[in-house]
């Protein structure tokens, strides 16, 4: 995935991300923590990348892990650029109020800014370019249960570290 990335033809992401996230009821007991791993790969005049993630909220009263699958418009970041991604979580297993959870199918959009911090590297024969990049979101999803609990949405505010490159 990743020399797929970094050649002339792709564009997309590797990133790494974590941060806050609560229920959007902000009930008591539904704060917590997020975290995520993503790729994202397109080709290099496509607008949106296809994106793939593992991502895990853990809150004192509901936690799950999912499988997300969307799209990735990144914006390019000279120095600031912003990106939007949106799909769904395909699958997620967790619990919620002491109780296993199940669910499928839950929309999913984020919004944030792209800051590129390019880290220029040369040789005698090649030069390297690692476009790293920093990234400061906001999410929101909406959890589909198909068990005995009830639907929720969550807000994530998240930080994350990315290498990546923008459609031309």
């Amino acid at each position: 995935m990743a020399l797929l990335l970094f050649t002339p033809a792709c564009s997309g992401w590797l990133r790494a991300e974590g941060g806050f996230t609560t229920s959007t009821t902000l009930a008591r007991g539904r704060q917590g923590g997020s975290v995520g791993l993503e790729a994202a790969i397109g080709g290099e005049h496509d607008r949106v990348a296809l994106d793939v993630a593992l991502r895990a909220k853990v809150t004192e009263g509901a936690g799950d892990a999912s499988l997300f699958i969307g799209g990735l418009r990144l914006l390019r970041p000279d120095p600031g650029g912003l990106y939007l991604l949106g799909g769904v979580n395909v699958l997620q297993l967790g619990s919620a109020d002491g109780d296993v959870s199940f669910g499928m199918f839950s929309p999913v959009a984020e919004v944030g800014l792209a800051i590129d911090f390019r880290n220029r590297k040369t040789s005698n024969r090649l030069r390297l370019e690692s476009p790293e990049m920093l990234t400061l979101g906001t999410r929101i999803e909406y959890d589909l249960r198909f068990t005995s609990q009830p639907n929720e949405g969550f807000w994530t505010v998240n930080l994350g570290y990315a290498l990546g490159v923008a459609p031309r």
